[in-house]
Protein backbone atom coordinates (compact mmCIF):
# COMPACT_ATOMS: atom_id res chain seq x y z
CA UNK A 1 0.00 0.00 0.00
CA UNK A 2 2.02 3.02 -0.56
CA UNK A 3 0.13 6.70 0.53
CA UNK A 4 1.17 9.55 -1.83
CA UNK A 5 2.49 12.76 0.10
CA UNK A 6 -1.36 14.80 1.03
CA UNK A 7 -3.12 12.03 0.54
CA UNK A 8 -5.98 11.09 3.21
CA UNK A 9 -5.46 7.07 5.06
CA UNK A 10 -8.86 6.08 5.31
CA UNK A 11 -9.22 4.36 8.78
CA UNK A 12 -9.95 0.98 7.63
CA UNK A 13 -6.87 0.62 5.96
CA UNK A 14 -4.76 1.85 8.81
CA UNK A 15 -6.85 -0.66 11.21
CA UNK A 16 -5.63 -3.72 8.39
CA UNK A 17 -2.25 -2.35 8.29
CA UNK A 18 -1.65 -2.79 12.35
CA UNK A 19 -3.63 -5.94 12.06
CA UNK A 20 -1.00 -7.23 9.33
CA UNK A 21 2.02 -6.10 11.43
CA UNK A 22 0.61 -7.58 15.15
CA UNK A 23 0.30 -11.07 12.77
CA UNK A 24 3.87 -10.73 11.77
CA UNK A 25 4.61 -10.71 15.33
CA UNK A 26 2.55 -13.82 16.34
CA UNK A 27 3.64 -15.83 13.39
CA UNK A 28 7.56 -15.69 15.11
CA UNK A 29 9.29 -18.71 14.51
CA UNK A 30 8.53 -21.02 17.40
CA UNK A 31 11.89 -22.48 17.98
CA UNK A 32 12.98 -19.10 18.86
CA UNK A 33 10.79 -19.87 22.21
CA UNK A 34 13.89 -22.44 23.01
CA UNK A 35 17.01 -19.90 22.08
CA UNK A 36 19.48 -20.17 24.75
CA UNK A 37 20.49 -16.54 23.96
CA UNK A 38 16.96 -14.96 24.05
CA UNK A 39 16.60 -16.82 27.52
CA UNK A 40 19.39 -15.04 29.17
CA UNK A 41 18.36 -12.17 27.91
CA UNK A 42 14.90 -12.40 28.74
CA UNK A 43 16.09 -13.16 32.56
CA UNK A 44 18.55 -10.08 32.58
CA UNK A 45 14.86 -8.59 32.81
CA UNK A 46 12.83 -10.38 35.30
CA UNK A 47 13.90 -7.86 38.12
CA UNK A 48 13.43 -8.57 42.07
CA UNK A 49 14.35 -6.17 44.97
CA UNK A 50 17.66 -6.39 46.06
CA UNK A 51 18.93 -7.52 42.75
CA UNK A 52 22.43 -6.39 41.46
CA UNK A 53 21.98 -4.08 38.47
CA UNK A 54 24.02 -2.03 35.85
CA UNK A 55 22.36 0.90 35.27
CA UNK A 56 23.71 1.50 31.23
CA UNK A 57 22.89 5.43 31.23
CA UNK A 58 25.41 6.02 34.39
CA UNK A 59 27.43 2.66 33.55
CA UNK A 60 26.82 2.11 37.44
CA UNK A 61 26.17 -0.58 39.47
CA UNK A 62 23.23 -0.75 41.75
CA UNK A 63 20.53 -2.10 43.91
CA UNK A 64 16.79 -2.80 43.35
CA UNK A 65 14.79 -1.02 46.37
CA UNK A 66 11.38 -2.02 44.92
CA UNK A 67 9.15 -1.39 42.24
CA UNK A 68 7.74 2.19 41.55
CA UNK A 69 4.87 2.49 39.22
CA UNK A 70 4.85 0.16 35.36
CA UNK A 71 8.74 -0.53 34.47
CA UNK A 72 10.29 2.00 37.17
CA UNK A 73 12.63 0.90 40.04
CA UNK A 74 14.05 2.37 42.59
CA UNK A 75 17.38 2.13 42.89
CA UNK A 76 20.08 2.39 45.42
CA UNK A 77 24.28 3.66 43.86
CA UNK A 78 26.28 4.41 46.38
CA UNK A 79 23.84 6.92 48.76
CA UNK A 80 21.63 7.61 45.96
CA UNK A 81 18.70 6.07 45.19
CA UNK A 82 17.19 7.11 42.05
CA UNK A 83 13.90 6.20 39.62
CA UNK A 84 15.09 4.27 36.97
CA UNK A 85 13.05 2.60 33.71
CA UNK A 86 13.40 -0.91 33.71
CA UNK A 87 14.89 -0.75 29.88
CA UNK A 88 18.01 1.29 31.77
CA UNK A 89 18.48 -1.88 33.93
CA UNK A 90 20.47 -4.79 33.16
CA UNK A 91 21.07 -7.72 35.78
CA UNK A 92 24.61 -8.47 36.96
CA UNK A 93 26.41 -11.36 38.06
CA UNK A 94 27.98 -12.17 41.64
CA UNK A 95 30.89 -12.37 39.10
CA UNK A 96 30.61 -8.68 37.35
CA UNK A 97 29.93 -6.91 40.72
CA UNK A 98 33.24 -8.58 42.37
CA UNK A 99 35.04 -7.40 39.44
CA UNK A 100 33.45 -3.78 39.68
CA UNK A 101 34.31 -3.23 43.33
CA UNK A 102 37.45 -1.51 44.27
CA UNK A 103 40.24 -3.90 45.96
CA UNK A 104 40.76 -3.16 49.72
CA UNK A 105 44.35 -1.56 49.90
CA UNK A 106 46.70 -4.20 51.50
CA UNK A 107 47.02 -4.05 55.27
CA UNK A 108 50.64 -3.07 55.58
CA UNK A 109 52.53 -3.46 59.42
CA UNK A 110 52.27 -0.19 61.43
CA UNK A 111 55.73 0.88 62.21
CA UNK A 112 56.69 2.99 65.00
CA UNK A 113 59.41 5.48 64.50
CA UNK A 114 60.66 7.13 67.55
CA UNK A 115 61.18 10.88 66.41
CA UNK A 116 63.12 12.41 69.53
CA UNK A 117 64.67 11.13 72.87
CA UNK A 118 61.70 10.77 75.58
CA UNK A 119 62.93 11.20 78.68
CA UNK A 120 60.66 10.57 81.69
CA UNK A 121 60.68 14.52 82.89
CA UNK A 122 59.07 17.07 80.98
CA UNK A 123 60.45 20.67 81.74
CA UNK A 124 57.46 23.58 81.17
CA UNK A 125 59.00 26.43 83.36
CA UNK A 126 59.33 29.87 81.68
CA UNK A 127 57.16 29.15 78.85
CA UNK A 128 53.73 30.41 77.90
CA UNK A 129 50.79 28.78 78.12
CA UNK A 130 49.90 27.69 74.62
CA UNK A 131 53.38 26.83 73.79
CA UNK A 132 53.53 24.79 77.27
CA UNK A 133 49.88 22.82 76.61
CA UNK A 134 51.58 21.90 73.10
CA UNK A 135 54.55 20.67 74.28
CA UNK A 136 52.36 18.96 76.97
CA UNK A 137 50.43 16.85 74.72
CA UNK A 138 53.19 16.10 72.29
CA UNK A 139 55.03 14.97 75.33
CA UNK A 140 52.60 12.70 76.28
CA UNK A 141 52.20 11.13 73.12
CA UNK A 142 55.78 10.36 72.51
CA UNK A 143 55.53 9.07 75.95
CA UNK A 144 52.69 6.43 75.50
CA UNK A 145 54.74 5.46 72.23
CA UNK A 146 58.05 4.50 74.10
CA UNK A 147 55.91 2.56 76.82
CA UNK A 148 56.61 4.72 79.52
CA UNK A 149 54.40 3.93 82.66
CA UNK A 150 54.98 7.12 84.79
CA UNK A 151 56.45 10.62 83.83
CA UNK A 152 57.05 13.97 85.69
CA UNK A 153 55.76 17.70 84.60
CA UNK A 154 57.80 20.35 86.42
CA UNK A 155 55.59 23.14 85.63
CA UNK A 156 56.86 25.44 88.80
CA UNK A 157 54.75 27.01 91.51
CA UNK A 158 54.79 30.57 89.69
CA UNK A 159 50.94 32.22 89.11
CA UNK A 160 49.59 28.47 88.90
CA UNK A 161 48.44 29.06 85.69
CA UNK A 162 51.23 26.24 84.01
CA UNK A 163 49.98 24.32 87.02
CA UNK A 164 46.35 24.39 86.61
CA UNK A 165 46.54 23.89 82.37
CA UNK A 166 48.58 20.78 82.89
CA UNK A 167 46.06 19.38 85.56
CA UNK A 168 43.22 20.17 83.26
CA UNK A 169 44.67 18.51 80.50
CA UNK A 170 45.79 15.67 82.37
CA UNK A 171 42.11 15.21 83.54
CA UNK A 172 40.84 15.30 79.88
CA UNK A 173 42.95 12.58 78.58
CA UNK A 174 41.72 9.10 78.84
CA UNK A 175 45.22 7.71 78.63
CA UNK A 176 45.99 8.79 81.86
CA UNK A 177 45.39 6.81 84.94
CA UNK A 178 46.22 8.93 87.48
CA UNK A 179 48.37 12.00 89.00
CA UNK A 180 49.87 13.55 92.12
CA UNK A 181 51.90 16.21 93.24
CA UNK A 182 55.49 15.29 93.29
CA UNK A 183 56.85 14.70 97.12
CA UNK A 184 58.45 17.86 98.88
CA UNK A 185 62.16 16.81 97.68
CA UNK A 186 60.96 16.54 93.98
CA UNK A 187 59.57 20.23 93.59
CA UNK A 188 56.09 19.68 95.50
CA UNK A 189 53.15 21.12 93.94
CA UNK A 190 55.84 22.72 91.19
CA UNK A 191 55.93 19.09 89.71
CA UNK A 192 53.35 16.71 88.64
CA UNK A 193 53.69 12.65 88.74
CA UNK A 194 51.82 11.15 85.87
CA UNK A 195 51.15 7.22 85.40
CA UNK A 196 49.39 5.89 82.36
Amino acid sequence: MQVQQGAQVKEHELINAKGQLNALHQEANPRLKHNAVLKRAKAKHQLKPGDDVRVKSYGQIGTLVKARGHHQWEVQMGMLKMAIDEADLEQVTQQEKRASQPKAPRKRPVRTIQTRQTSARLDLRGKRYEAAMSELDQFIDHALLNNLTSVTIVHGKGTGALRKGTQEYLRSNRRVKSFEFATPSNGGDGATIVFF
